[in-house]
């Protein structure tokens, strides 16, 4: 969404505005292949964990730790001291900054979580068609993300959670906002640590931007349905603990605006306190691959996390991230 009003903002088109006789969300939606493009929200699917990148995003059954309000809030269960705080940074495209933050609190069988997420997006030339170089002028097109998650174990195998978000982009002097629901559940199905998880992202209302649009245009904001994304997955680990496991996790993705893919996730632990991580995403017109390591301390119910990423995003570069986990 905020690609297409960019252009309004910094002069060059139309972009997000409703014209007369010009009715884009309708033409498009004729084609079932061709759903880019047609839901708003896209930073609520800027993904925030350094071990979740590094295996391909695929987390529904893989997640771990307090990022699991990220992928799957039911994955908090896995949350076994009484706090737990997490901290990440991403360098994104176009020389965005990216920041995550989570907290999870343990208390019986419930696990409370709380989420944030900004994107900076910094200052922004100004163009027009008359000034295709700017005149000086700039704008910003920051987002945030503020949520709260709670998950109950409802048995030693089953457990469910939810997450209640809520998201504001800031474009120029306009603005967007929306509330938005993830729902999730993680089953251990029995057989050794084989678990399957299944998650649904961002479900919510449309989203439009506010005030009136720049004079000239003609038209009105255009609304754009919710980012949902609905991900099955299944995980596995082959040895137990950190000194040699090995993690397996494979997912199906179904978005509403994009095809579906698959997703494919490795973590070999080693030695303890070292891992490697690997994933691959089928069905992406930009890259795909993704690879990280992390390493681990724990010490008498206290414990330290730190994860790096590396994904290939094709034509917009690579993106590195960095993650610190701790809590006791």
């Amino acid at each position: 969404m905020f690609a297409a009003v960019l252009a309004v903002v910094g002069g060059s088109g139309l972009g997000g505005l409703r014209v007369p006789g010009v009715v884009a969300g309708e033409l498009i939606s004729l084609y079932g292949g061709e759903r880019a493009g047609t839901s708003g929200g896209q930073f609520l699917r800027v993904p925030g964990d350094a071990r979740g990148i590094a295996m391909g995003g695929g987390m529904s059954a893989a997640a771990d730790g307090a990022a699991s309000v990220f992928w799957n809030p039911a994955a908090m269960i896995t949350v076994t001291s009484n706090n737990r705080i997490f901290l990440n940074h991403t360098e994104y495209a176009a020389d965005m900054d990216v920041d995550h933050l989570a907290y999870v609190h343990r208390f019986g069988p419930w696990r409370l979580g709380v989420m944030a997420a900004v994107m900076r997006s910094g200052d922004i030339l100004r163009t027009t068609e008359l000034h295709p170089t700017g005149q000086g002028f700039t704008f910003s097109a920051d987002q945030v993300i503020g949520g709260l998650s709670l998950g109950r174990q409802l048995t030693d195998r089953f457990t469910v959670a939810a997450s209640v978000k809520f998201l504001q982009e800031n474009l120029d002097e306009y603005q967007n906002r929306g509330f938005f629901i993830d729902l999730g559940a993680l089953y251990y199905v029995g057989f050794k640590t084989t678990r399957i998880g299944f998650t649904v992202q961002n479900f919510g209302g449309d989203l439009r931007l506010n005030g009136t649009p720049p004079e000239g245009t003609g038209g009105d904001w255009q609304s754009f349905s919710a980012p949902t994304v609905a991900l099955f997955g299944l995980a596995y680990d082959f040895g137990r603990g950190d000194q040699k496991r090995l993690t397996l996790s494979f997912d199906f993705r179904h978005p509403s605006d994009e095809d579906e893919s698959l997703i494919f996730g490795a973590e070999a632990a080693l030695l303890g306190h070292f891992a490697l991580r690997g994933g691959w995403k089928s069905n992406v017109e930009q890259g795909g691959l993704s690879a990280g390591f992390g390493l681990n301390w724990e010490k008498q119910r206290r414990m330290l996390r730190l994860g790096y990423s590396y994904e290939d995003m094709g034509a917009f570069g690579g993106f590195h991230t960095i993650s610190l986990e701790f809590g006791g």
